[in-house]
């Protein structure tokens, strides 16, 4: 597909610039530039980067002065956000990218107990097992299984190979990415005599609405209670949350976040890429992880922490310069144990001399 700026700017509502017939067929960013795409600048004070930019149309700030530039831009749509409208205009250019299904493929196994809802999409060998509620307009891609009695809110969307354990509820709007595993059994077992003896898991995975899973990422079931993920939560590929965790509303776990058991978070928690929590942590509403973070201990509202064990950011931050300074310290420590070394030996010279004398 192919549009013209002025198309572009009547369907951004933009003021344009330029040549009103100058047309493009795919969005680009400003350093892979090339002719016959848009791009866009996010930041007018990163005006600069404009000079080097080959495409033919560009989004830019309202009132962003490029008068001084050296650019060979010759047409340009005023927004007033840049990076809003050029996820709009993605829409547009790569829908085709997305691959749409189409009723209930032949070769899917449906179980005749299942309830199926209205515009409902089945892809190649899914499996819907006996019990299953399945909402409206939901997608469910090729591989999926979907074992015993699980239910699925309206317009959810399980990515290819999609495994869900039963009996677990997912919300409505909830994006599941391939691989993921959806309540297996948590890692429970009893030593006893000497060997260890599996603890069955009898609770399920509660996914709330408008949460999106990542590729591979993991969620096992609850033991006794269930494993709860509440709304608007967003988890990144290849995380793994343990048996009977419950996890607060508008998260954001990050890759390979790792969750033991039973670990508690209020809303709007931000966990970087590789934080470990230990079991039975509690950690408080707001608060922030950054990357490989380790937590052994409850973290209280609003913290931002950092390091492992995780500490307030500002404290980790001196030791993250302390550690940074170490090869000169020890160095500075040689010297000094040299220095001490003849101070001892010039004391124990006069000591001698003096019995001597």
């Amino acid at each position: 597909m192919r549009l013209t700026a002025a198309e572009i700017a009547e369907f951004l509502s933009g003021t344009l610039h330029g040549d009103a017939n100058a047309s493009v067929d795919d969005v680009c960013s400003l350093s892979q530039s090339h002719e016959g795409k848009i791009s866009f600048l996010s930041d007018s004070r990163n005006v600069k980067e404009l000079e080097q930019t080959a495409a033919s149309i560009v989004l830019l700030p309202e009132q962003c002065d490029i008068s001084g530039l050296t650019s060979n831009i010759k047409t340009f749509i005023e927004v007033a956000d840049p990076k809003s409208a050029i996820f709009e205009l993605l829409a547009w250019f790569r829908e085709h990218h997305n691959f749409h299904l189409s009723g209930i493929d032949p070769t899917a196994i449906v179980d005749e107990t299942a309830v199926i809802g209205q515009g409902v999409t089945v892809g190649p060998y899914a499996r819907i097992a006996a019990g299953c509620k399945i909402g409206d307009n939901c997608e469910i891609h090729g591989g999926v299984s979907l074992a015993p009695s699980v239910v699925l809110g309206n317009n959810v969307i399980l990515h290819p190979n999609t495994v869900i354990y039963g009996g677990c509820q997912i919300g409505e709007r909830v994006i599941i990415h391939a691989g993921a595993v959806i309540g297996a059994d948590g890692f429970g077992y009893e030593f006893t005599q000497g060997t260890y003896h599996k603890i069955q898991h009898y609770g399920v995975v509660v996914i709330e609405d408008d949460v999106e899973i990542g590729a591979c990422t993991t969620i096992d079931r609850g033991m006794i209670d269930n494993t709860i993920i509440h709304r608007g939560t967003k988890i990144d590929n290849l995380v793994m949350v343990a048996h009977n965790c419950d996890i607060g509303p508008n998260n954001i776990l990050v890759s390979q976040v790792g969750f033991a058991g039973s670990i508690t978070t209020g809303e709007n928690c931000r966990f970087g890429g590789h934080v470990g929590i230990a079991d039975h942590v509690n950690v408080g509403k707001n608060s922030s992880l950054i990357a490989k973070a380790g937590v052994f201990r409850d973290i209280p509202e609003g913290a931002v922490m950092g390091g492992a064990p995780a500490l307030p950011i500002d404290e980790q931050k001196r030791i993250w310069m302390a550690q940074m300074k170490l090869p000169e310290m020890r160095q500075t420590v040689r010297k000094l144990q040299k220095q001490v070394t003849a101070i001892e030996k010039q004391i124990s010279n006069k000591q001698e001399q003096k019995k001597a004398a």
